[in-house]
């Protein structure tokens, strides 16, 4: 049992390494092109980007998520027709999202206030025919237990990405076109790549046909789509209101605030996919308790390792902004740490039991509610002449009741209580300790001493003292915050 737990681990770091990856790659790309683009044509940029995420999660239909649920289901022959036939559909999607992309870039641009989001719309809309059947090869390698694969192909690709959006910007022009251009050679790159990797496994395995193959999947996916469906809305909201009511400015303001702190992912990573086949089979066997109690301990070890991180990054998150995308987007700040806020929920994966017990329709209901909430009181945001940042704390908060009201709805219904008191003590007692060390290392980087140095070395010098004062007196109230830390990295050698 200890080597399937460690083996299950181990995939699930490899995941969390390629996010990890992923999300370096993205910062820097948006760091160098914040330097080099001006305010509006790096706002007009960020506005593609996300018409084309928001649009995706549409277009895709819940298909993405074919691929984990049914590949471990059948056999080899099975899984190379399933591959086959969701190529095909991807790159139908595909055809229709470039399409419809193209068509609407008009009354897209109008609706978000932006004519110059008409011509760069119409420049990225062929790429959705590279981009739509790159999907699954997560899926594939994952559900094969190949997650270092997964790592490897994250990487590689994004890198792709980032060479052919910054360097011709950085080298021939500082212009948004030529970074939507470079976006799509490097999506055509990828969309080969991808498709070898998803015919490797297969290569001397002939097909086998499914029985009611299309009917198995969309069956499968179509209720799905109903979750994304309402969580594009959540997720759009902000972006709406941000975009469409204060501006390109402020819209590039809020796309470089919007940072989450990359371990924090692969930590959540890990606890999801060890717990979700965990408490599947602890219901299935009538053993919840003992499920309940690995879950204790595994939230208890990220607290210790991700809440002083937030906790630092809540307070010097303007340095953190500065040295990233640099002084023009201080002004980020605000938004970083209401997004930040969220961070904190991920040690608490509750959609995972939610999946591991059946109940993904309450998911669906919950977040029919929050989009509901979200758009109406980033409304009222807007109407009431507030600033843009109240926009992001209210989809912050949307994320905190839901929390509270998925452990409360488990207890109710299922007896399972996600956050006992073991749970609760802890996260007080990390967050005031951390939030105390914090706040006296904010007052001694103000002094005239610090206060006059770059903005890197003073987060270098602030970043090594709170470490040390916290893993310091840690000792004193028996935290030992170097432990999950050294498991991480002893683990990763390995």
């Amino acid at each position: 049992m200890s080597n399937q737990n460690s083996s299950n681990f181990n995939q699930a770091l490899w995941l969390g390494v390629g996010q990890l990856g992923t999300y370096a790659i993205t910062f820097i790309s948006a760091a160098i092109l914040s330097r080099y683009l001006l305010k509006e044509d790096y706002g007009t940029y960020r506005q593609i980007l996300y018409v084309y995420v928001t649009l995706m999660s549409i277009f895709t239909i819940g298909l993405p998520s074919v691929f984990s649920y049914f590949i471990p289901r059948l056999n080899a022959n099975q899984q190379k027709s399933l591959i086959s036939s969701l190529n095909r559909i991807f790159l139908l999607l595909g055809a229709l999202f470039s399409i419809s992309l193209y068509s609407l870039s008009s009354p897209i641009a109008d609706l978000l206030k932006n004519p110059e989001l008409a011509i760069g719309l119409k420049i990225f809309s062929i790429f959705p025919l590279f981009t739509l059947p790159t999907l699954g090869v997560e899926g594939i390698y994952t559900a094969l237990r190949k997650t270092k694969q997964v790592a490897l192909y994250q990487v590689f690709s994004r890198s792709i990405m980032l060479l052919f959006i910054v360097l011709p910007v950085v080298l021939y022009k500082a212009d948004y076109k030529l970074a939507i251009i470079g976006w799509g050679v490097a999506s055509f790159l990828t969309f080969l790549i991808a498709m070898y990797m998803k015919s490797k496994p297969y290569m001397k395995i002939e097909k086998e046909l499914i029985p009611n193959m299309y009917k198995t999947i969309f069956n499968y996916s179509l209720p799905l789509m109903g979750a994304f469906i309402a969580g594009f809305f959540i997720s759009s909201a902000d972006q709406f209101f941000i975009s469409r009511y204060y501006g390109t400015e402020a819209f590039a303001d809020y796309s470089n605030g919007s940072l989450s702190i990359p371990i924090v992912a692969v930590i959540a990573i890990s606890i999801k996919k060890v717990l979700l086949p965990l408490f599947s089979k602890a219901d299935a066997e009538g053993k919840i308790n003992d499920a309940i109690q690995t879950y204790v301990n595994a939230v208890n070890k990220s607290i210790n390792l991700v809440f002083p991180l937030i906790v630092y990054a809540i307070f010097f998150a303007k340095v953190i902004v500065v040295i990233i995308y640099g002084n023009n987007y201080a002004t980020s700040t605000p938004y970083m740490r209401y997004h930040l806020v969220r961070d904190f929920l991920e040690v608490l994966p509750y959609f995972s039991v939610f999946l591991a017990l059946g109940m993904s329709r309450i998911y669906l209901y919950m977040h029919i509610v929050g989009a509901i909430y979200v758009w109406l009181f980033g409304f009222i945001v807007v109407k009431s002449g507030l600033d843009a940042s109240m926009i992001v704390l209210v989809r912050t908060m949307f994320y905190v009741f839901c929390t509270i009201y998925a452990m409360i709805y488990l207890y109710q219904k299922k007896k399972i209580n996600l956050l006992p008191k073991k749970i609760i003590k802890q996260m007080s007692i990390v967050l005031l300790h951390s939030s105390i060390c914090a706040y006296l290392i904010y007052i001694y980087s103000n002094n005239p001493i610090l206060s006059d140095l770059t903005p890197l070395i003073t987060f270098v010098v602030t970043i090594s003292l709170y470490y040390v004062l916290i893993v310091v007196t840690g000792y004193l109230i028996k935290i030992n915050y170097l432990e999950s830390a050294l498991r991480l990295l002893k683990t990763i050698k390995k």
